[in-house]
């Protein structure tokens, strides 16, 4: 096993992108349902997608990676 964590900046940013895509769909419908958004809901969002992105780029690598 290696010593460091995988990261591959090519795959990573391709889900970062998407993951941030539906948190932006997300905010539009909680925005178009409740009237508000709150700085709590901005920065949970966006540290989760932060997380969740990692999360499934490391489910996309191959077996080799680690």
């Amino acid at each position: 096993m290696k010593k460091y964590l995988p990261f591959v900046p090519a795959v990573f940013a391709k889900v970062l992108a998407i993951v941030l895509t539906l948190v932006l769909i997300g905010f539009v419908a909680s925005y178009l349902y409740y009237g508000e958004l709150t700085t709590v809901d901005i920065v949970g969002s966006l540290i989760s997608a932060l997380i969740f992105s990692y999360m499934v780029h490391l489910w996309l690598l191959p077996p080799e990676e680690f």
